[in-house]
């Protein structure tokens, strides 16, 4: 068994299973996936993946500009997410025979002729050919089209600015990697080449959230993991991701869970 531990990024991730199953976490949810399954996930969800050895994926991975250059009447705080069955369980099947199944054979035969190896944290920024990133982008396009008439994925207005995303990844990616660091706003800041101000101001816009707020969505995250498949105890949890105090620790973990962090570990094993 294969663990990708929790994680987001700036970019849209489709996921389809081809052979062997899977579990993913996402939405305070744990997902069974089988052949023939397949994910939709937006940027800024965190999740985390566990695949048997036997497991093969075809992983789609685009930003959101991708969307906002083909499409004009794309607004840049709009976002696809998830509607429907999709919504509702999380994972949706793809029956032989239909539109999306047949879409998802032809990438399948044709991705492997020019795709480039990209590791799973990182996003594909250049390196096609433009005859092939226009095929790529067509096939694309054209199973997103056939998600949303098929009422599986909707366009929704967000607070999420999609053209400052990108510039946040670095960013996004070294929290999320090192949760327990006390990174201060000022170091998170030069990461991302804005003045101090400029940049508590843009990132609550683009992302969604404060700058305090997202840190602690990743640490509490990181704590469910901690919670599940570690015998630490609560109070080593808090103390390595440095809440502080145990009392504060409990309060914003129920906060983001709607429970203590105790009952969480035991109502999940």
């Amino acid at each position: 068994m294969f663990y990708f531990p929790s994680h987001c990024h700036s970019f849209y991730e489709v996921d389809y299973t081809v052979e062997g199953t899977s579990q993913f976490e996402f939405n305070n949810r744990v997902v069974d996936v089988s052949p023939g399954s397949l994910i939709f996930i937006p940027p800024l969800t965190m999740h985390s993946i566990k695949n048997d050895r036997r497991s093969a994926h075809l992983i789609l991975q685009f930003s959101s500009r991708l969307l906002l250059n083909t499409l004009s009447s794309m607004e840049e705080h709009s976002i696809l997410v998830p509607s429907g069955k999709l919504r509702e369980n999380d994972v949706i099947q793809l029956l032989p025979g239909t539109a999306m199944n047949r879409q998802m054979m032809e990438l399948l035969q044709n991705i492997p002729q020019f795709a480039l190896p990209v590791p799973e944290n990182e996003v594909q920024l250049a390196g096609y050919p433009c005859e092939q990133e226009i095929r790529l982008s067509a096939i694309v396009l054209s199973l997103l089209s056939s998600l949303l008439d098929a009422g599986l994925l909707q366009i929704v207005s967000t607070e999420m600015n999609n053209v400052n995303l990108a510039k946040m990844q670095m960013l996004l990616s070294r929290i999320i990697q090192y949760p327990e660091d006390k990174l201060s706003m000022e170091d998170a800041a030069a990461l991302t080449n804005m003045s101090y101000s400029n940049f508590c101001r843009s990132f609550k816009n683009t992302i969604g959230y404060s700058y305090v707020d997202f840190c602690n969505v990743v640490r509490i995250h990181r704590a469910q993991e901690l919670l599940l498949h570690t015998s630490m105890s609560v109070t080593e949890i808090s103390e390595l991701l440095n809440f502080g105090s145990i009392s504060y620790f409990n309060r914003i973990f129920k906060k983001h869970t709607g429970c203590t962090p105790l009952v969480y570990r035991t109502s999940r094993r």
